[in-house]
Formats: structure tokens, sequence, C-alpha cells
């Protein structure tokens, strides 16, 4: 995946933002994902209802990872979904900075 994205002009080796993605039936159930990740510098994108009354939280952060690292983030995301009842890690985006 990072060569395809180094290959479509993504600057992989530079700070990015990472967009990550939960979702669940119970608001206060992402709450509880975004105390945890908040104390990790993680900013607070949006929490929106979608059409099937499931709620999406939508956290990032802008930093540099590498392939292993982010394979580290899904699984520790994928666990802290399971420890705050949440229905679903849901995976990730990625952005350049705009300057």
């Amino acid at each position: 995946m990072f060569e395809k994205m180094g290959s479509n002009g993504m600057p992989i080796n530079n700070e990015l933002k990472w967009g990550f993605y939960f979702l669940d039936r119970r608001r206060d159930n992402l709450k509880k994902v975004y105390d945890e990740l908040r104390s990790h510098d993680y900013n607070l994108e949006a929490v929106e209802e979608m059409e099937n009354g499931v709620y999406q939280l939508y956290v990032s952060k802008v930093e540099k990872l590498s392939p292993e690292k982010l394979h580290k983030r899904n699984v520790a995301f994928n666990e802290l979904a399971e420890y705050c009842n949440v229905f679903s890690y849901d995976g990730w985006d990625v952005e350049k900075i705009i300057q």
C-alpha cells in the first residue's frame, strides 16, 4: 500500500494527516474511545450519525508512520474498540498536509 501511495505522489517519508474511524450505535461508547485517544494528541474531526443509525467517530493525527507502525496502530485500535465496547474500528485514511 505504501509503495502505491508513493507512486501516486503521496510523500510517504514526510508527516501526513492520518485519519482513523470507529463505528457504534451508541455515541457514548465512541466518547470513551476519544477520551482514550485525546491524551495521545489525536484531534476530534467529527462524530456523525450515518444513515443506518450508526455513529462514526473520526479522529486524526499528523505524524510520520511506517508500514510497520501503521499495522501496530491498526491492531491497537481494534483492541481499543473491543475495550470500549465499540462495534468496529473501521480503518484509516491519509492526506497530504497542505502548507
